[in-house]
């Protein structure tokens, strides 16, 4: 995760550094805590909604452009290490950062190869969440409304024979 960012909001710029439940903002220290789409700050809530170029804060857009918050990409050995190690737990993983629309499944159920899990909304798409392997629904981490990140575990699958 990054901790570390630039954020210019209309055109003035800020530092950003989280330091665990505590933000930085140009030095300045203030509680946070962030719950879907609702960001907590210094005690005070805002609902947020992020665009490519634009968030929506409390009702009023504000252009905005953010520098460092891209992940360092793995080298392509760790990556399908990663990428193996996370299918043979069975686990179920966001394509791409986005927001939990649906889940069609429950903990426990049976599900097929291929089988739709959820739907993940990205980029004004609707992305069907399939399981890769045959098996038993162990858990689900997620709800409706909820933002995810890239990689994100959703899911885990325990395969069955």
């Amino acid at each position: 995760m990054v901790n570390k960012f630039k954020l210019t909001l209309e055109g003035v710029p800020y530092e950003i550094e989280r330091r665990g439940d505590l933000l930085l903002i140009n030095g300045l220290e203030f509680p946070f805590a962030v719950e879907n789409q609702n960001v907590t700050i210094g005690g005070t809530p805002h609902a947020v909604v992020l665009r490519a170029e634009t968030a929506t804060v409390d009702g009023i857009s504000y252009r905005y452009e953010a520098q460092g918050l891209e992940e360092p990409k793995p080298g392509k050995a760790k990556r399908a290490l990663s990428a193996a190690a996370a299918e043979d737990a069975g686990a179920v993983t966001a394509i791409m950062p986005g927001l939990i629309i649906k889940i069609n499944k429950k903990e426990g159920d049976l599900v097929a190869a291929g089988e739709t899990i959820l739907v993940l909304e990205a980029m004004k798409m609707q992305n069907e969440i399939q399981s890769k392997v045959q098996g038993r629904i162990t858990s689900i981490h997620v709800k409706p409304g909820e933002s995810v990140e890239m990689r994100q575990v959703l899911a885990v699958v325990e395969p069955t024979a």
